[in-house]
C-alpha cells in the first residue's frame, strides 16, 4: 500500500497527451527477499529497474469508485543487484477520457517502496519528455483515451529506457488522498503480460512494409533503421480505421505511431499498444530498415479448456471465439479493441460464461472487476451500461441482462459460489427494478434510459423483449434474496412477477406466429427470450422452434440467446445447424476473430460474437454452469467430440464422445 510519497510531476503544466520520465536510486549491500513498489499514476506507466523492463503499460484506468483510482503493487526484488540500483518510470498522461477511462484534470505519479526507502517527493529527478508531440493530422477518435504516439528523435535520441540526462527536481502537485486522484484502491487484477521483442520479416510495396501477424493481438511495434535525418515514419495496423456498428456510417481512428528520424542508426518502440492482424510501417526510401518487429502484450490469463469435434468448421469457430475473447480483455472487458474499448455490460454478459469455461482464475478476476464497476459506479439507482468511462450511459436492456438469470452476475456466482458478489449486487439490482413504471394491470412499461437499444438492425420487438429481460431480472433478484436470506423485497418482486405472468400470454401469444406485440413481426430475439425468461410454457415449444428455424434477424449479440433457447427447449441438433449456417462464413473467412455482425458492417472482432463457445461447451460437451459435467449431447452432426477443462476443485476433467 502507499504509506508515504507525494504526487509529483515535472511542472504544474498538465497539457494532454504528455510524457514524463522519473528517476529513483537505491544502493544495497544485500538484495531483499521482497521489495514491493506501490505505484499510482495518471494515466499509464512503464517501469524499468536497472535498465530492464519490469512493467509494461502499468496502471488501471479510473475509477474503482467515484473519484478514486488504483495503485499497482510491483515486487522489483528480482531485478535488483548489490550496489547502485536505478528505478526509472516513463509516465503517459492522457488528459482525456474515452469509453473505458475517466479523464483526470491533473497528471501525476506517486511511488512508495518501503524496503528500498524510495518515495516520490520534491527530491525526485524527472523531466517532461518534449521529444513526444501530438500530430496535427488524422487524430484518434473521441472513443479512445489518450492519443497518437509521436516522437521526434532530433529533439532527443530515443531509448527504450529513458536516460536521466537533463533531469531536474520534481514539483509536488498534491498529497496522497487529494482530489482529483483521491485515495487509491489496490489493483484487483494482474499486471499485463508482455513478450520480449519479436523480430519479423515484412513484405515491401513501395514505401510500405507489411508484417502479417500470426493472429489478431495487442502489440507495440518497434523498428531499427539508418536515416539521413528528418524523415517521418508512420506505424499503424490494418485495424487503425474501422467502421461504426451496424447503422453507424462513421469511421473511427484508433492509435498510431509517428517517428521523425535523426541522422544515423537508431531505434524506436511505440510506448502504447495497438491492435490488428497486419502491422504496417510506412518508411521513406531514404531510410534503410535494419530490423522491425513487435512486442505482444495483453491481459495475463491462460486458456485452460480445449475442444475439438469431427466438424472442422466448428473447430475453427471455437478457436475464433477464444481469440475474440482474449483480444477483448485488458484493463477491462471491452466490446472491441480497435474502435471503442468500452465495457458494454451486455457484451460482458455474453463473455461471462466464456470466461468461466475457458480461462483460469485470473480471467475471473477481470469479470469480478466488471461486476464491481457496474454496481459501484451506478448513478443514484441507475445501473449504467458502459463503465468506467467518460461516455457511460444507461441502456436498460443491457443493465437488465447483467442482473438477469443469463447475465454476468449469475454466471459468476454459479461458477464461484461467492456470496459477497450477491450481497453487493442484490439491493442495487432491486432498486434499479423499482425505477420501472407500470401500466394499469401492473405490467412494466418500457424505460428509455439514454439509449433504448435491444439489438442492431431490423424488426426488433422491443415491447416483448423488455418484459422478458425484466422478468428474468425479477427471477434472479428473488434467487439472490433466497441465497442471502434477505426477504425484505420479496413482496415487490413477487407482485411484479405475478402481474407479468397474468397477462403475458393474452397480450403477446399468437398461435400462428409465436410471441409478438401489436407492432411486432415474429422476432426470433423476442421469442428466444420468452423461452429463456421462463414466460413461455413447454406446450408452445414446437411453434417457437418453427419460428427460430425460419427467422434470422438477430445479430451475434442476440443470436447467442436464440441458440441457447433452442438448446433449452431440447432442440440441440437444430441449434447446431442454425449456429453453423449463421457462423459458418465467419468461421471460414481470413480473420482470426469474429466480426461484429454476420456481414462486415462494423469491427472484424467483437466481444458479443463469441457465444458459440458457450453453446458448444455448455450444451454439447455437457459442462454445467457450476463446472460439473452431464452427459454430452448425442446429435447426428457431432459423431466425435473431445473436451478438456478445469473444474471448481482445480481438477482437469476430460470429456469424450465417439
Amino acid at each position: 500500500m502507499i504509506k508515504q510519497g507525494q504526487w509529483i510531476w515535472p511542472t504544474c503544466d498538465f497539457s494532454p497527451n504528455t510524457r514524463a520520465n522519473f528517476f529513483f536510486e537505491a544502493t544495497l549491500t544485500e538484495i531483499p527477499s521482497e521489495a514491493v513498489a506501490a505505484i499510482g499514476c495518471e494515466t499509464k506507466y512503464w517501469l524499468f529497474v536497472n535498465g530492464e523492463l519490469a512493467v509494461f503499460d502499468g496502471g488501471l484506468f479510473r475509477e474503482s469508485t467515484p473519484g478514486r483510482g488504483y495503485y499497482d503493487s510491483v515486487d522489483i526484488a528480482p531485478y535488483l543487484r548489490v550496489g547502485k540500483n536505478c528505478v526509472t518510470l516513463h509516465v503517459w498522461y492522457f488528459g482525456n477520457g474515452g469509453r473505458n477511462n475517466r479523464s483526470c484534470e491533473k497528471a501525476g505519479l506517486i511511488l512508495s517502496c518501503e524496503e528500498l526507502g524510495l518515495y516520490s517527493s520534491a527530491d525526485t529527478l524527472c523531466y517532461l519528455d518534449d521529444a513526444y508531440y501530438t500530430p496535427d493530422r488524422d487524430r484518434s477518435a473521441y472513443l479512445y483515451g489518450g492519443d497518437h504516439t509521436a516522437y521526434d528523435a532530433r529533439v532527443r535520441p530515443y531509448s527504450l529506457c529513458p536516460h536521466p540526462a537533463g533531469a531536474h527536481k520534481a514539483t509536488v502537485v498534491g498529497q496522497y488522498g487529494d482530489a482529483p486522484w483521491g485515495t487509491l484502491e489496490a489493483r484487483p487484477v494482474p499486471l499485463l503480460f508482455f513478450s520480449s521483442r519479436i523480430p519479423c520479416t515484412a513484405t515491401r510495396v513501395g514505401q510500405a512494409y507489411a508484417v502479417t501477424l500470426p493472429y489478431a493481438m495487442h502489440l507495440s511495434p518497434y523498428i531499427r533503421l539508418r536515416a539521413t535525418g528528418g524523415e517521418v515514419l508512420d506505424i499503424r495496423t490494418d485495424r487503425y480505421s474501422v467502421n461504426g456498428g451496424p447503422g453507424d456510417l462513421n469511421r473511427y481512428n484508433g492509435h498510431r505511431a509517428e517517428y521523425v528520424c535523426r541522422a544515423g542508426e537508431q531505434e524506436f518502440e511505440m510506448m502504447d499498444w495497438i491492435f490488428g492482424e497486419t502491422l504496417l510501417f510506412t518508411v521513406p526510401n531514404t531510410v534503410e530498415v535494419l530490423e522491425l518487429g513487435y512486442r505482444e502484450s495483453g491481459y495475463d490469463s491462460a486458456v485452460t479448456t480445449s475442444f475439438s469435434c469431427n466438424d472442422p468448421q466448428a473447430n475453427r469457430l471455437f478457436d475464433k471465439c477464444v481469440r475474440t475473447l482474449l483480444v477483448c480483455m485488458r484493463e477491462n472487458y471491452m466490446d472491441c479493441p480497435d474502435r471503442e474499448r468500452g465495457q458494454w455490460i451486455g457484451d460482458v454478459s455474453v463473455q461471462a460464461p466464456q470466461v468461466i469455461y475457458l480461462l483460469d482464475e485470473k480471467g475471473r478476476l477481470l469479470l469480478r472487476k466488471a461486476i464491481c464497476d457496474f454496481i459501484r459506479l451506478r448513478v443514484g439507482d441507475v445501473l449504467m451500461g458502459n463503465v468506467p468511462g467518460d461516455h457511460a450511459g444507461e441502456l436498460p436492456s443491457q443493465s437488465l441482462n447483467a442482473i438477469s438469470e443469463w447475465g454476468m452476475i449469475a454466471a459468476y456466482y454459479r461458477a464461484t459460489g461467492e456470496t459477497e458478489i450477491l450481497r453487493m449486487a442484490f439491493e442495487p439490482a432491486v432498486r434499479y427494478l423499482m425505477l420501472w413504471e407500470t401500466d394499469g394491470e401492473g405490467v412494466v412499461l418500457p424505460r428509455r434510459g439514454d439509449w433504448e437499444w435491444y439489438d442492431h438492425l431490423y424488426n426488433c420487438d422491443r415491447e416483448v423483449l423488455h418484459i422478458c429481460w425484466y422478468y428474468s431480472a425479477l427471477r434472479f433478484a428473488l434467487f439472490m434474496g433466497e441465497e442471502l436470506g434477505e426477504h425484505g423485497f420479496d413482496g415487490f418482486l413477487r407482485r411484479r412477477r405475478e402481474a407479468i405472468e397474468a397477462v403475458f400470454d393474452a397480450r403477446y401469444w399468437r398461435a400462428d406466429g409465436g410471441f409478438y406485440s401489436s407492432d411486432g413481426h415474429g422476432d426470433d430475439r423476442a421469442n428466444a427470450m420468452a423461452v429463456l425468461s421462463g414466460l413461455c410454457g413447454g406446450d408452445k415449444y414446437p411453434q417457437i422452434r418453427y419460428l427460430l428455424l425460419s427467422v434470422f434477424q438477430a445479430t451475434p449479440y442476440m443470436e447467442n440467446y436464440v441458440l441457447m433457447a433452442l438448446c433449452e427447449m431440447g432442440y440441440k441438433a437444430d441449434a447446431y445447424r442454425r449456429m453453423m449456417s449463421r457462423y459458418g462464413p465467419l468461421a471460414d473467412n481470413g480473420n482470426s476473430t469474429l466480426w461484429e455482425d454476420f456481414f462486415h458492417l462494423g469491427t472484424r472482432n467483437h466481444a458479443w460474437s463469441g457465444g458459440p463457445a458457450t453453446v458448444l461447451l455448455r450444451y454439447f460437451a455437457g459442462i454445467r454452469e457450476d463446472l460439473s459435467v452431464e452427459e454430452p449431447a448425442d446429435i447426428a452432426p457431432l459423431t466425435r467430440m473431445e473436451c478438456s477443462f478445469v473444474n471448481r476443485l482445480g481438477e482437469r476433467v476430460c470429456i469424450r464422445r465417439g
